[in-house]
């Protein structure tokens, strides 16, 4: 009954090279090092390259064990034949006695590997099995591979995800696998090249997994990278490839085999979750789950899903998100009947339009963690307006929108919600059109289409102004004054603030004065009218000390930086545009950015800082860009170097300090409060002393520790006695 200690001759041969998974091989065979005797599991969605990983760890393994068996379960269609299976595999018979004591009688005769290939669909059986030769033979080691693990005593399980996109900005293993692939059946690709960016695409789109690469590399026989993007970008279908089992010839396939595992609850689930486009909790799966079904019951079916690899899990964040591969995605939505389609696709619009409702009416103003939160939820809720606007339902479409078009604006996303917005427009009418026309003309002034703003913007001040409806009134009027503004008509722009400012109380709602404190102040600013657009600026930034911030707090701070720089206090400057800056950076606002880092890179290169000025410039030419702003030079690049982030320009600003002394930082308000901060008088105290309010003395004693670098007020007063007043004394 025994082998020879040379290779078995059932052990499966290396078909190609295996690309990107020496971290995953290491791991098996840190895991086989570990024990004497071991269980390894390697669990992941059909199509990842598990058999293809256990190969090669077979082959890793060639001088640890001399005796390796590669068994391919899908040959087994009763669980009752698993170990008769691996019997005539190992080259036993059965009917010297019970089948698990005569194979593990086989294997207590030295080191052995056994390869299991493909448990699933017989996993009590296998894992039956596992378990009994495991615990009887101290010298064995078993490498399995299936979607669902097999729970058995001292199993190491590896879960073997997508294989990576780049690789420290170069092409991953996915664009080599592909490339490699499709080459070696005559195609002539290099990811390195002008197709790199398509094919880099199309691995994206097919979440890097190894069979669908794999089975998309035959096209590039015959269509060129950028022709194979479009084509799935209209669908995931892929062909199919000869040869190999039945369930792993085509990605459908091997799909179709874990949904014939799953029970009745996790297929209907699994069909349903394929609306979802990003990640979604268990809270929103409920939304979309059939009628009726018990909250237990879906939590159930998750837990089954995750467990056939079918969903990817990620418990980092405060709730467990789950989220399906493109190709699951696409396979799970192919199997809904019409019917249950469209009440799935509404389902989905229901539970999105919630999660936006809750968000607006915890805070109308966004938060960092909202702003956050609605980046996880981002492709959904796109999908959900897609379809809201073909099913022409106003309601939902409405209110989609106005959740979701201030955070397009404030993200930079302002050419995407534009788009979207047009494409909504048409399916609406009434109160729904007027709030759409004037979030569509907002946009459009910060892309410069200033026709087509003043248009939208009338529009939608007139059809408000008819009643529908009254609550955004104040919204529309000031967006025509926005517009007025960016048109050189500023003294339409103060009347429409004038008109503004009736129609609301500052008192019940501070934050809503400090916009339009913050709002007329950058039109008095573009006017030219420095000392009311300071006066607005000073108030709007006074307010904002006291509630929590919202994001444009960071323009107030850089538009009274651009003061600065008009003064020529280049380094009051460069700090309050660099304070702004920083504001903004979490939110990635970029119509807010972009004047901001033109404005330091004015300061940068009166400083003779030439060089880094050109950087920022190039910086905010690239955010308008991305904004998509209508600009004809390409700015992405320079020297082959990306343009700066918002983050980046605040590091490249910090790196090398304005080098001068406090005075010529602080203005001479500011001196006089250090001065007073010196004789140690309170916030209070100083604002009966100077005649303003404490709030102001609050932010002028913040704005002078920022400036001096110093955290206390003791350092100011140290300050102001070590250095201003010796100074002053010379």
């Amino acid at each position: 009954m025994d082998r020879s200690p040379t290779d078995a001759p059932t052990f499966a041969a290396r078909r190609t090279r295996l690309l990107g998974r020496e971290q995953e091989v290491q791991a098996v065979l840190d895991a086989v090092d570990a024990a004497s005797q071991s269980v390894v599991t390697i669990t992941g969605v059909g199509g990842s390259g598990k058999t293809s990983l256990a190969v090669e760890v077979g082959h890793r393994l060639v001088g640890q064990f001399g005796r390796r068996w590669f068994v391919d379960l899908t040959v087994v269609d009763h669980p009752e034949d698993v170990v008769v299976h691996v019997l005539h595999e190992v080259g036993l018979r059965s009917s010297l006695g019970d089948p698990h004591d005569v194979l593990a009688a086989e294997l207590r005769r030295g080191p052995a590997l056994i390869v299991l290939d493909n448990c699933e669909h017989v996993l009590d059986a296998a894992a039956h099995l596992v378990g009994v030769v495991a615990a009887a033979c101290p010298e064995l080691t078993l490498v399995a591979t299936s979607r669902r693990p097999l729970d058995v005593p001292g199993e190491r399980r590896l879960s073997l995800g997508p294989l990576p996109l780049t690789d420290d900005g170069a092409p991953g293993p996915a664009v080599r696998l592909l490339t490699a692939r499709a080459n070696a059946l005559g195609a002539h690709v290099d990811p390195t090249g002008p197709e790199g960016a398509a094919l880099l695409s199309v691995c994206r789109r097919l979440d890097g997994l190894p069979l669908p690469l794999v089975l998309a590399a035959t096209q590039l026989r015959s269509v060129t990278p950028a022709e194979l993007d479009a084509r799935l970008a209209e669908g995931l279908r892929l062909p199919a490839m000869r040869g190999g089992t039945a369930h792993q010839r085509t990605m459908t396939a091997s799909l179709d085999w874990s949904l014939d595992l799953l029970t009745p609850t996790g297929a209907d689930l699994y069909r349903r979750l394929g609306a979802f486009v990003g990640g979604f909790d268990a809270a929103l799966a409920r939304d979309v789950c059939a009628p009726g079904t018990p909250p237990a019951q879906v939590t159930q079916a998750l837990g089954e899903l995750v467990d056939h690899s079918l969903l990817a899990v990620d418990t980092a964040g405060v709730a467990t998100r789950y989220r399906m591969l493109a190709v699951v995605r696409e396979h799970a939505r192919a199997h809904l009947d019409d019917e249950a389609r469209t009440e799935v696709t509404a389902a989905h619009r229901r539970a999105v339009l919630a999660r936006i409702s809750a968000q607006r009416d915890r805070d109308r103003y966004f938060s960092p963690d909202q702003i956050r939160e609605l980046e996880e939820l981002h492709d959904d809720v796109v999908a959900a307006i897609d379809s809201a606007i073909a099913a022409r339902d106003a309601p939902t479409l409405v209110a989609l929108l106005t959740g979701t078009i201030r955070f397009w604006r404030v993200t930079g996303r302002i050419r995407f919600g534009l788009d979207r917005s047009k494409a909504a427009i048409a399916v609406l009418e009434g109160s729904g059109r007027a709030v759409l026309e004037y979030m569509l003309a907002d946009q459009e002034r910060i892309l410069g289409l200033l026709d087509d703003a003043a248009e939208h913007a009338h529009d939608a001040l007139e059809r408000i102004r008819r009643g529908e409806p009254a609550a955004w009134l104040p919204f529309a009027i000031a967006v025509t004054g926005d517009v007025a503004a960016a048109q050189g008509r500023f003294d339409d722009a103060r009347d429409a603030y004038r008109q503004v400012r009736a129609l609301y109380d500052p008192q019940t709602d501070p934050r809503l004065h400090a916009l339009w404190c913050a709002n007329l102040g950058g039109i008095e600013l573009e006017a030219g009218q420095d000392a009311a657009a300071e006066q607005l600026l000073e108030e709007a930034r006074e307010i904002f000390a006291v509630h929590p911030p919202v994001w444009l707090a960071g323009r107030v701070q850089g538009h009274l930086g651009v003061l600065a720089r008009r003064r020529g206090d280049f380094g009051s400057a460069a700090t309050l545009l660099l304070g702004g800056l920083d504001d903004l950076a979490p939110y990635n606002a970029l119509a807010e950015a972009a004047p901001l880092v033109d404005e330091l890179a004015l300061v940068l290169a009166a400083t003779g800082r030439a060089q880094d000025a050109a950087d920022c410039h190039r910086a905010a030419a690239e955010m308008r860009r991305r904004m998509g702003s209508p600009e004809p030079e390409d700015t992405e690049t320079m020297g082959g170097q990306p343009a700066l982030s918002i983050a980046e320009v605040v590091a490249l600003g910090r790196r090398t300090a304005f080098h001068r002394h406090g005075t010529d930082l602080l203005t001479p308000r500011e001196l006089e409060v250090a001065e007073l901060v010196a004789d140690g008088l309170t916030n209070p105290q100083i604002a009966e002393r100077l005649v303003i309010s404490p709030g102001t003395a609050r932010t002028h004693v913040e704005r002078i520790r920022t400036k001096l670098g110093v955290g206390s007020r003791v350092q100011v007063a140290r300050w102001v006695l070590e250095e201003y007043v010796e100074r002053q004394t010379r």
